[in-house]
């Protein structure tokens, strides 16, 4: 069966390795055809021929957008360009701000202005937005458009993106092709994030200490949702600026939370000292990012490059940790971990700096985000694996510490752990206490020895368990006792199982010794743990009834 099994196998992967190479042949074969596309993006860029004056009126040409200016004292800065009439009336000139207020001129006529209005007022502003200014039809030959702006914030003073110009959808298409790597990856986040959340939620079921992939399923939710926000191409569909604010940096506020919650999930050294400064410096971060937020002396965009920081100095913790886990010594992917928390590591402190000098490189970010999620999706499933082999193991050792090795029932310690266990404040049902008793085992003992008595005790107890099946639980109590305990049957349901166990008794299929068994049963409804003791007791009663009577029937 197993060589069958391999051969199988064999066969499914050289089926995927001839697939694999066929269509690296059509690629390669192929590279000479004609790229057939369905969206251009050449025609709507506009970052050339831009200029401003300079403090002594002299004109300054832009070389090309996006690009920074000198400002005025107020964070003011003013762009020219000098634009010929428009054939259609429906060209339409798009740009992107951060946190600046906008006033756009046709020859000094106002056409359009966009003001940023924050409440709270602590917000300082609602992140960034596009603006797309409609240029009327009614230009002279030596028309010029204007673009000026005033920054909320020092730091995006004389800022200015690329610029599109044509049609709306000409517009929209360009942005989207130059923003689809943020926005594909927020979307890969997010639906990894669903499925690790519902991951997680089945874990939860079977250990609830286990958090490992709902901390991770939180962490790559906030890492989506700012992905997501970060490419720009959500606010074509979603104009309200306070949630792109909050999708942009309270996600990043929650990030460092989720990641330490990760991080100490992995860990399984509880007393680490550098995971106790990790813990503070997260505290320490969040706070302080949140504070001077909310206090207005800085906002999120200026003290966000901490937490990349902080990303970076987790990265050289998860390298420096994995390889002392008992879990990850022998693990073939030891090494990839290394490899990607390394790559994790420059590409966060990368960011750093880029961020402290005002240099965002959102490509860069994103490919390390994307290392890093791998990676660490790479270790919660190492330490799924392990925690699951050890919970298997567990449960192994506990149907051995809770079953009868002999027949396969619960044994007694099992009958004294339900019992002590009882929840006496939930409201109960009517159960039926079954005890049964064999006849004249030591007598069988006597002749033929314990070997073939146990062997006649483990064919009573197929019999008995065969007829319960699921409907209650089989404990022995003793040698040759054995409590059924079913709950919320019918009386007439008991009486058939009573019948079928006496006709399996009759038919029993250890023909060598025959046996017979005798029984009392006891309904009753339980509101403390000692009425299944009480209900035992008359059970007992009446089974040595029983037991008096058949012997009675014998000698007659």
């Amino acid at each position: 069966m197993e060589a069958l099994a391999r051969i199988k196998n064999r066969i499914l992967f050289s089926f995927c390795t001839l697939f694999l190479m066929v269509g690296a042949y059509v690629l390669i074969a192929g590279r000479s055809t004609p790229i057939s596309t369905l969206m251009q993006t050449e025609s709507a860029t506009f970052d050339k021929g831009w200029y401003y004056h300079d403090k002594y009126g002299e004109k300054i040409a832009i070389e090309s957008l996006p690009s920074r200016i000198p400002a005025t004292e107020k964070n003011g800065s003013h762009i020219f360009h000098d634009i010929a009439p428009v054939e259609d009336g429906k060209t339409y000139l798009c740009f992107y701000t951060n946190h600046q207020d906008v006033v756009v001129r046709l020859n000094n006529r106002v056409i359009y202005q966009y003001t940023t209005q924050t409440k709270p007022k602590w917000l300082i502003s609602y992140h960034s937005a596009y603006h797309l200014v409609n240029i009327p039809i009614d230009l002279s030959p030596h028309s010029y458009i204007s673009i000026e702006t005033y920054a909320l914030i020092p730091e995006y003073a004389g800022v200015y993106s690329e610029m599109f110009i044509g049609g709306s959808a000409n517009i929209m298409q360009t942005i989207m092709l130059s923003r689809m790597h943020n926005f594909l990856f927020g979307i890969m986040f997010i639906v990894a994030a669903v499925f690790l959340f519902g991951t997680s939620h089945l874990f939860i079921r079977t250990n609830k200490n286990d958090h490992l992939l709902l901390h991770l399923s939180l962490l790559t939710l906030c890492i989506g949702l700012w992905q997501l926000d970060d490419s720009r191409i959500l606010q074509f569909f979603i104009g309200y600026l306070p949630l792109h604010w909050c999708l942009k940096y309270l996600t990043q506020l929650l990030m460092p939370i989720f990641l330490f919650l990760f991080l100490r999930s992995i860990n399984d050294n509880r007393t680490d000292k550098f995971m106790t400064f990790i813990y503070w410096a997260t505290i320490g971060v969040v706070a302080t990012q949140f504070f001077l937020q909310i206090t207005g002396i800085q906002p999120l965009t200026n003290t966000i490059f901490i937490s990349h920081f902080l990303y970076a100095c987790c990265c050289v913790y998860v390298a420096v940790i994995l390889p002392k886990q008992d879990w990850m010594k022998h693990s073939r992917l030891k090494y990839l971990f290394l490899f990607s928390m390394t790559c994790s590591t420059l590409i966060f402190i990368f960011t750093f700096f880029s961020l402290l000098h005002g240099t965002f490189f959102s490509s860069v970010m994103s490919f390390g985000l994307g290392i890093t999620f791998f990676s660490m999706i790479l270790i919660a499933y190492q330490k799924s694996l392990q925690r699951f082999e050890t919970m298997n193991k567990a449960n192994t050792y506990k149907k051995l510490a809770f079953l009868d090795i002999a027949t396969g029932a619960f044994n007694k310690t099992s009958w004294y752990t339900f019992i002590e266990n009882f929840d006496e404040t939930s409201p109960q049902g009517e159960y039926c206490l079954i005890l049964f008793d064999m006849n004249n085992l030591k007598k069988l003992n006597d002749n033929f020895g314990h070997l073939a008595g146990d062997k006649v005790i483990k064919a009573f107890c197929e019999c008995l368990m065969g007829v319960v099946g699921d409907k209650g639980s089989v404990y022995r109590i003793g040698g040759d006792e054995f409590v059924c305990l079913c709950y919320n049957m019918y009386r007439e349901a008991i009486m058939t199982l009573l019948h079928n166990f006496e006709v399996a008794v009759e038919n029993q299929p250890e023909a060598e010794h025959k046996f017979t068994a005798a029984y009392g049963y006891e309904f009753f409804t339980p509101h403390k743990a000692a009425d299944f003791n009480n209900a035992l007791t008359r059970a007992d009663e009446k089974m040595y009834e029983q037991k008096v009577e058949m012997k009675a029937n014998r000698t007659t």
